[in-house]
């Protein structure tokens, strides 16, 4: 039985990682499943059948895209916020831009895509949203003080959205992955990465969390059985 259909959801991030990789577990499940990145090119966009994903260009940080996405989508009932970015050094070599961009994406971006996501999720009192942030905002690891704030932000502002919503019986969950094997750590050199969660385990337990209507999960840490490497 597939426990998701007659669902229509919006996966950010949807391009790689753990965002397509939650897109694919959505349609599975018999959602209609739009996975939005910003490697997707513009231009109209199909409305997917229930049990398909269909795909779209999002850049999370523009408002204005991100309002027109929102608007054009038919009645909603999950939001998966997985788009990210990363950029590591110590702090001494940190650079603002880079700061300010991880910032702008996973502070803002999530801001905006919840934001709309309320706005079509309140007057019909249901719905669910879940931030893909990260263990590392319990985490102090080194060359990551950038990727921490960010994601530390980004959990402060989720808990406030779930106690703003709770009221509509609007779920909200922080799921907050440990290290996971995806293209973020194509670029850091070291790691084993044969120890990693694969995007497709991050996945099966978001299907776990948002096909219960009769629970709420507001904040879960999921790691490998290594658990911090």
């Amino acid at each position: 039985m597939k426990r998701l259909l007659g669902k229509f959801a919006i996966v950010t991030g949807g391009s790689s990682g753990i965002g397509l990789a939650c897109a694919k577990a959505l349609a599975d499940e018999g959602a209609a499943v739009l996975a939005c990145g910003r490697r997707y090119p513009s231009g109209p966009v199909q409305t997917p059948g229930l049990g398909q994903v269909a795909y779209a260009h999002l850049d999370v940080t523009d408002e204005a895209q991100v309002k027109a996405r929102f608007a054009e989508l038919p009645d909603l009932d999950l939001v998966v916020c997985s788009a990210g970015t990363g950029t590591f050094a110590p702090v001494i070599h940190s650079s603002v831009a880079d700061l300010r961009a991880m910032l702008d994406v996973h502070i803002v971006g999530s801001m905006l895509c919840a934001r709309e996501a309320l706005r079509r999720m309140q007057p019909r009192r249901k719905g669910h949203i879940v931030m893909i942030g990260s263990h590392a905002a319990h985490h102090a690891f080194t060359d990551c003080s950038g990727y921490t704030a960010a994601k530390a932000g980004q959990l402060g502002f989720t808990r406030v959205l779930a106690a703003e919503a709770r009221p509509y019986d609007i779920r909200v969950t922080a799921l907050l992955p440990g290290a996971t094997d995806t293209p973020i750590w194509d670029d850091r050199p070291g790691f084993d990465r044969s120890k990693m969660m694969q995007p497709s385990d991050v996945a099966s337990f978001l299907i776990s969390i948002v096909a219960r209507p009769g629970i709420s999960v507001e904040e879960v840490t999921v790691t490998p059985p290594a658990g911090v490497l």
